[in-house]
């Protein structure tokens, strides 16, 4: 027993040796942290000195009506804090005081995130003016062909692995192994570009519709068409308002845009591309071409029923309102109690606080019964995606940086934003937060939507019902291109 004594007493002597000799590595959960419950964050500690990074974020709220409340992916509002504001000033605190470091945010919506970067890269300057960048997926993308951002798996102090990064956009944005922009808990603005389905349930017990819409999702019933069943038999769309026309003031079983109808496909699992066992992109037209056909063209055939859906930027409405044709449209009609169904990004939710009536929020309906899950889409221009500029000197700290910054974004902000923010806050019920569970866990990420190679994503949200027609060009214009970048990029 004395022996046995003695080796612990020596052991225990060592440890404070162990944790000197290992104040690089990451720290380790300690017994009373881990008895407290305490969180011990695994990202590596180092003091930078009073280093500032400085960090540029695209302003998706300037000058809108409909975007509410956002401040930035890093910054946050100090005059009248949410929740979420209060988190993240909690992680910028931590991260500046734990590493040393100041960490300085920046909202731009006039001078465009992109070409802020690029220049700075061509400029060749060893005092680069942003570190860390916040801009829209499609506005990222053309900036990894132009070789100005990093393939973020070469950073060393970023581990894409980790869970507060979003797996499924490391694996589907991915190229040849390469990850040049990605998304995770360090974006909050990811999270409400992404689509979803909301319905009124007060127009719903007006009109008579007994279904249980969220009971639908349980039982995988909730599909196309069924959706379209419920927007034809419900006799939601009519001339409210007696002028005889039936126009933007009337009632609508539907509300939706161009867009959407690319958002249809993804809901059946399908993509502009997939990729093939070396993680390189393909054009899935090329070897599914009847079945995306045969979506594309029974959304078009729905859309196209001017007696049922409202169009925002359709010819008649993006004719006649070209600044505002969803302020004016489909986003007023579903405020004021006139739409059964709006398709629209998360992001919109918090304006609907106004509505006198209560709303649900669902998934983006399967198109095939079959389907194993839910698909769900993230808007190319109007969510976030993180990326890194090429030339920093310290791109390693940087590195670090912003894997701390995730690591306790995770922690602090992904509650508050998720559980909060939209889950209690902007839903109005518990079944709309169980069904942002199914939305979040089935997000999916498109790399030709990102690049949009030959314009094809526009072949995808046109309204023209001759579908083989005008795909037949677009696709070998953009097979030309995502060629051109993939032997580029191996390059």
């Amino acid at each position: 027993m004395k022996k046995l004594l003695v080796c612990l007493l020596a052991l225990l002597m060592l440890v404070p040796l162990l944790v000197a000799c290992g104040e690089d590595e990451a720290p380790e959960q300690s017994e009373a942290s881990q008895e407290k419950g305490e969180y011990v964050p695994v990202t590596p500690i180092k003091d930078m000195g009073g280093k500032e990074f400085n960090v540029l974020c695209h302003d998706w709220g300037y000058n809108s009506t409909s975007i509410l409340g956002y401040t930035g992916e890093i910054m946050y509002d100090e005059e009248n804090p949410s929740s979420v504001d209060e988190a993240k000033k909690w992680v910028v605190d931590y991260v500046e005081e734990t590493y040393n470091c100041s960490i300085v945010g920046e909202k731009t919506a006039t001078e465009p995130v992109p070409e802020t970067i690029k220049q700075q890269v061509l400029a060749g300057s060893d005092d680069f003016e942003y570190d860390i960048c916040f801009t829209g997926i499609s506005s990222t993308a053309p900036l990894a062909i132009e070789g100005v951002i990093e393939d973020l798996r070469t950073i060393s102090t970023i581990d894409l692995t980790q869970p507060w990064w979003d797996q499924n956009a490391v694996k589907d944005l991915s190229i040849g192994n390469k990850v040049y922009f990605t998304c995770g808990a360090i974006n909050t603005y990811d999270d409400q570009g992404t689509w979803c389905m909301l319905f009124n349930k007060n127009l719903k017990t007006t009109l008579g519709i007994e279904e249980d819409f969220y009971q639908l999702v349980r039982d995988d019933k909730w599909t196309f068409d069924k959706f379209v069943e419920i927007c034809t038999d419900s006799n939601a769309t009519y001339d409210s308002d007696g002028d005889g026309d039936l126009d933007e003031l009337d009632n609508w079983a539907f509300g939706t845009e161009t867009y959407n109808v690319y958002v249809h496909v993804v809901a059946a699992g399908q993509k502009i591309t997939q990729k093939d066992s070396d993680d390189l992109p393909y054009i899935s037209l090329t070897k599914e071409t009847e079945a995306t056909y045969t979506i594309i063209q029974d959304t078009l055939d729905f859309y196209n029923d001017n007696n049922l859906v409202m169009i925002a930027n359709g010819p008649i409405y993006g004719t006649k309102f070209p600044q505002k044709c969803w302020e004016e449209t489909v986003h007023k009609a579903f405020i004021e109690g006139r739409e059964l169904f709006y398709m629209c990004g998360l992001i919109h939710a918090a304006s609907f606080r106004v509505m006198e009536d209560e709303f649900g929020i669902l998934p983006i309906p399967k198109y095939y019964d079959t389907q194993d899950r839910y698909y769900h889409t993230v808007s190319q221009g109007n969510s976030s995606c993180m990326c890194v500029p090429v030339g920093l000197d310290d791109t390693e700290d940087v590195g670090l940086i912003i894997s701390a910054i995730a690591e306790m974004s995770l922690q602090k902000v992904t509650p508050a934003y998720y559980d909060v923010q939209l889950k209690y806050r902007d839903s109005h019920d518990d079944e709309s937060g169980e069904m942002l569970d199914i939305i979040f866990a089935s997000r999916t990420f498109d790399l030709g939507a990102a690049f949009n190679w030959g314009s094809l994503l526009t072949q995808y949200t046109s309204l023209d019902a001759n579908v083989a027609s005008r795909f037949e060009t677009s696709i070998t214009a953009a097979q030309t291109k995502m060629d051109e970048m993939i032997e580029f990029l191996g390059e």
